[in-house]
Parts: structure tokens; C-alpha cells; sequence
């Protein structure tokens, strides 16, 4: 028999609440109120998150990448002001800064990524993704051939799309520099893949070194960890490793802690070449006093399965270094959609990236390009960081200088005209030095040195061999000239600064727009060759913030604009905080801070699955 309920028990208290009709109307609202809201994800149907019915009144902005550049503009672009679209062969957001950690188990790879549907512009519905590569593009028509190349894939995997503006972000591969054996026995470290891979790899070699009956010289040779490129991905490569076999190796397997090795083969004289020189020879003494060997001034020949040949650039002497595991970590390449589209435009195959303009827009030597419809932001473009006389290249500005130096209004310009116009730009642009033999002495005054230099000049770009340059001829001269110039480094931070660049830049054109702005006097500003106005808003312009790299053992160092440098464990600890606050969600921010948090309690995962 059950008690009866004492009295101001739970029993007593349910009676009299429902027994009350307003308690019991107002318990009904909140059930609805929050259980209803919370369901609708359960129950809407599926169809409704993955509609592509574009809507009639906005343009179409396709987004080609799922990188830096492209998450950047997706964060920042509009949705109600553009039926946005994103096709990238892989289906998520990769905070690559953190990868070198992903090969030793400081931190999952889980926690780098973010799927790009979660990144997506809008309501549910509003914007699309697309998980496929781009193969070509049709920029008269304005449309996109993608591919899907996944491991399942219907009758047809290719589709096509259209555009109004097309934002390229497809980055770039790792360069080989044509390098025998790369592809087949060394590993990248771009993508997640790569990452897992060398966590595979460094496992196994642990495991394999402590079977019985391997002998030491085959454990000194199996667990040598050679590193291709003092770059900052090299580096902190080779930071990440060390603190494995310093923190974990000794615990985990003692009897081959003393035979791992990690060597740095670099072309350049010192690692770190693009930081201060306090910054790289900080690093390189760090690092030998942690016995990593760092091998300077020195070139890959070939990869071989176990080994690699590496030649002194001075001496010219070549050795052959055991390899357990090769990272190759030595620049970009080109990737191939890069080299189709520069086909389609005709630009120079011989560029790495896309050239484009100050505005981030794609450059035709012809009508190819419809004006303001094709960017490119990223790894896969080239943006030069501009002459003293202005942001923009000369080549931008090369249909106002060819009226300008053709005076006599002739169609064409002659070696004396081309001689008063060189030396009027050689005051303000420093790439016209280059490309001209100006004698130092006189360079001030830049004076050409001689008329046959001037003559030889003239030669190499009169093409149609008439005595005079064409316009096509003289934006050439123009465009070689701006060859010389630095380009923006190929970060993250420069490929955000360019997604959000292009993001507000393409909002500002469709409110514009929105606002019954004139479409005629619209285009006229937007394709102007004084590139004062050829958009809303400025040129683009990069911010350095800063650059970090981690050197292990809690230790980093740090550049800041303005010859600030810094180093050691302070640096660390604001490293942390900054690349806390890259990732680009609350969900990555837990994930990182808690695999640093289990590093720091439990060490690394060497689980090999």
C-alpha cells in the first residue's frame, strides 16, 4: 500500500497547480513554447534545407573554394542581397595554421574543420553548397563546369552553373619544382588527409622500431624525419615532432627514444627566411640546441623510398640521407583549374596565380571577362603590393597612359614617345627601373642609358614589327614592368583580409543596385581607366598584422609591423589566444582548447587506426 502524500509534498503541489485552470493554460503555452520550436528541426523536412530555387531578384554569386578567402566572404556577404552558391571538392572549412599539430596528436583533426554548410549565408535554403571541383568556366556565357569526383557519384557527375560573379578561391597545390620521386614517396601537409597520413606514419615507424631483432642502424634509419622547407610549416613541423619525443616518445617507447632524429634541409642560408633575421637566427639556435639538424643552402635532387639526395648549392657535393618519413613543405604550385582559367582569359601561363587587378578582379587582354563578374582572392591569385605613385600596377592604368604618350593622336606609340612616357613613370614606379637599364648615377633624373637600349626595348614588345606599339603591345610592356613587383605572401591572413575585402565590396554593388542607382552611370564608373572609381570603396589594401611561428617546447616568436619582434614563452601563450580566436566558430574554439587541455593532462593519442 502506498503512503499517503505528506502534506507540501510534490503530490500535493501537482494537485493544486492543475487544479487551477490558468495554471494549467500556462503550462500548456510554455510546453509549446519551448518544445515546439525545439522539434522543428527533428520534424521539417530535408527537402526544405537543401532547396536551390534561386531567387528571381538577385544576382547569382558563386563562390569556387571552401578555404580562407572563400569563408571569409561567406561570413561577410549579404544573403538577401545575393543568391550565393559554393563549390569546393571537399565539404568543409580547414584551419590549415594548426595542422602541423594534427601529426603528432596535439590536436584532432576533428577539431580543425567546420562543415561549410554550417558557414553558409542566411536562413536554410537561402544559399547552397556544392560538394565538386570546378573543371572549367565559360566566362562569355557566365557559367561553371563542376565535377563530382567523390567516391560515389550519379549516372552524369558533371553539372553546370551559372553566375553573375564568380569568386575564385581554389588555392594552390604544393610545388615539386619537377623534383623525381615527390609525389611518390614524400608527403605534403595542406590538407587533413596529408596530416593523418604523417601521424600513420611516425606511429608505425615507433611501432616497427620496437619489435625485437631490429637492429640500431636499421632503427637510426627508420626513424629519421626529414623535413624539405624552413618555411613556417616546415618549422613548426619540425617543433610539433620534437615535442612528441620529448613529452611522449620516452614514456610511451623508451627503447627507441634515443634513436629518432629530425633533420631541416633548407634552400635558402638561414630557416625562416621571409621573418626578421632576429627571428631566424633565434630559431636556428634554438633548434640546435634541441639537436634538430638544420641543413641550409642545400637542394632536394630526387625521393627515394627510404632516402633522399641532396646536393650543396655551393660546393656542388652530393649526400644521400636515410628517411623514415619526408615532408615536403617547399611553396606553391599552380592548381589546374588556376592554369584553364588563365588559358580562357589570356594571361601568361608562366604566372603561378591569376593576375588581377587592385580591385581583386580577374585581368583579360580582350572582352573574354564581362567587366566586374570574375575575382579571385587567395593562394590562386596574384595581387602585387603596388608602385610609390598609387595602389594600382601599371598595367591597370595602361589604356589612360598609351593616350597620354601618344601625342600626335597617331593610334600608336613611336620610340620618342615611348621615351618621354617611360622617363615621366620612372619618377613615380619603381618597377619601370627594372625593366629599363637607367644608369645609377643617374637614376634620379632617370635618364635612359643610350638610345640602342631604348630601340632594343621597343623591339621586344613591337610585335607586329611597325616601328610603333599597339595598345595590346604597350599594356604588355606595362604588364612586364609590374612582373617585377612583390606579391601579398600567400597566408591565411592575407586571404581572409581579401574574402572580406571582396564580401563587403559586392554588398556595397548590390545595395547600390537595390537602391535604383543608375545602370548606365553604374557601369561607367565601375570599368573608369583612371581607377578612381572603378567601385565603391577603395582599392584593396593588405594589413599586416603580424606573423607567428611556434619553435617548440613552449617557445614561439613573433613579428609585428614596425620592427617589433618577440620571443619565448609570453609569445607562446599569445599564440595560443590568437589562433583561439581564428577558429571560426564556438565549436572549433572548445574542440582545440580541449584537445590543448588533454595534451597537457593525459599526452598525446599514438593510436593507430
Amino acid at each position: 500500500r502506498h503512503a499517503p502524500p505528506r502534506p507540501g509534498g510534490m503530490a500535493s503541489f501537482r494537485q493544486a497547480f492543475f487544479s487551477s485552470p490558468h495554471s494549467r493554460r500556462a503550462f500548456c503555452v510554455a510546453v509549446c513554447a519551448i518544445g515546439v520550436p525545439a522539434a522543428l528541426p527533428l520534424v521539417a523536412p530535408s527537402s526544405f534545407a537543401l532547396s536551390d530555387a534561386p531567387a528571381t531578384n538577385k544576382e547569382k554569386l558563386l563562390i569556387l573554394g571552401s578555404g580562407w578567402g572563400a569563408v571569409a566572404c561567406l561570413k561577410s556577404i549579404d544573403a538577401s542581397l545575393y543568391d550565393v552558391s559554393v563549390v569546393s571538392p571537399r565539404n568543409y572549412f580547414l584551419n590549415t595554421p594548426l595542422l602541423p599539430g594534427v601529426t603528432v596528436g596535439t590536436v584532432e583533426a576533428r577539431s580543425l574543420i567546420e562543415p561549410t554548410r554550417r558557414l553558409l549565408p542566411g536562413k536554410p535554403g537561402e544559399s547552397h553548397f556544392f560538394e565538386a571541383a570546378a573543371v572549367s568556366v565559360d566566362a562569355k556565357k557566365k557559367t561553371v563546369t563542376c565535377r563530382d569526383e567523390s567516391g560515389i557519384t550519379a549516372a552524369d557527375p558533371s553539372f553546370t552553373l551559372s553566375y553573375d560573379k564568380l569568386v575564385v578561391a581554389v588555392g594552390s597545390p604544393c610545388n615539386t619544382f619537377g623534383t623525381p620521386g615527390v609525389r611518390q614517396h614524400a608527403v605534403f601537409l595542406k590538407e587533413i588527409d596529408d596530416a593523418l597520413k604523417v601521424r600513420a606514419s611516425i606511429a608505425d615507424l615507433l611501432e616497427t622500431a620496437s619489435l625485437p631483432g631490429v637492429c640500431d642502424d636499421e632503427k637510426r634509419n627508420m626513424l629519421s624525419i626529414l623535413v624539405v622547407g624552413g618555411g613556417p610549416t616546415g618549422v613548426e613541423f619540425a617543433a610539433e615532432v620534437h615535442d612528441f619525443l620529448k613529452e611522449d616518445v620516452p614514456k610511451l617507447y623508451p627503447s627507441v627514444k634515443d634513436f629518432v632524429s629530425i633533420t631541416i634541409i633548407q634552400s635558402a642560408d638561414h630557416i625562416l627566411n621571409t621573418y626578421d633575421a632576429r627571428i631566424s637566427k633565434y630559431a636556428a639556435e634554438k633548434f640546435a640546441r634541441d639537436g634538430i639538424d638544420v641543413i641550409t643552402g642545400a637542394r632536394v635532387l630526387e625521393v627515394k623510398k627510404n632516402s633522399v639526395v641532396v646536393m650543396d648549392k655551393r660546393s656542388k657535393k652530393k649526400t644521400e640521407k636515410s628517411s623514415g618519413v619526408c615532408i615536403w613543405s617547399t611553396g606553391l604550385g599552380k592548381h589546374p583549374f588556376t592554369a584553364h582559367l588563365q588559358t580562357q582569359v589570356g594571361q601568361n601561363l608562366r604566372r603561378r596565380a591569376l593576375s588581377v587587378d587592385s580591385r581583386l578582379r580577374v585581368r583579360s587582354d580582350d572582352e573574354t571577362v564581362p567587366a566586374n563578374s570574375m575575382y579571385a582572392i587567395g593562394d590562386c591569385a596574384d595581387v602585387k603590393s603596388g608602385g610609390e605613385g598609387g595602389d594600382l600596377e601599371l598595367v591597370d592604368r595602361a589604356t589612360a597612359l598609351f593616350k597620354e604618350a601618344d601625342v600626335d593622336k597617331s593610334g600608336g606609340v613611336d620610340k620618342a614617345e615611348f621615351e618621354v612616357i617611360l622617363k615621366k613613370l620612372a619618377l613615380r614606379y619603381p618597377q619601370i627601373k627594372t625593366l629599363l637599364p637607367i644608369a645609377s648615377e643617374a637614376a634620379s633624373s632617370s635618364s635612359i642609358k643610350g638610345d640602342s637600349h631604348l630601340q632594343d626595348i621597343m623591339d621586344k614588345f613591337d610585335d607586329s614589327k611597325t616601328g610603333t606599339l599597339s595598345l595590346k603591345e604597350f599594356t604588355k610592356a606595362m604588364a612586364e614592368a609590374d612582373s617585377r613587383l612583390t606579391s601579398h605572401p600567400a597566408t591565411a591572413q592575407v586571404a581572409n583580409q581579401q574574402g572580406e575585402y571582396i564580401a563587403k565590396t559586392l554588398n556595397a554593388v548590390a545595395l547600390e543596385r537595390k537602391n535604383k542607382t543608375s545602370q548606365t552611370s553604374q557601369e561607367s564608373s565601375l570599368t573608369s581607366d583612371d581607377g578612381k572609381a572603378l567601385h565603391p570603396g577603395k582599392p584593396f589594401k593588405y594589413t599586416h598584422l603580424g606573423s607567428f611561428a611556434t619553435l617548440g617546447s613552449e617557445q614561439a616568436v613573433m613579428e609585428l609591423p614596425g620592427d617589433f619582434i618577440s620571443t619565448g614563452f609570453g609569445t607562446m601563450m599569445l599564440w595560443y589566444g590568437v589562433y583561439m580566436s581564428n577558429c571560426v566558430s564556438w565549436r572549433n574554439k572548445f574542440l582545440v582548447a580541449g584537445d590543448w587541455f588533454k595534451k597537457i593532462v593525459w599526452g598525446r593519442d599514438t593510436s593507430r587506426f
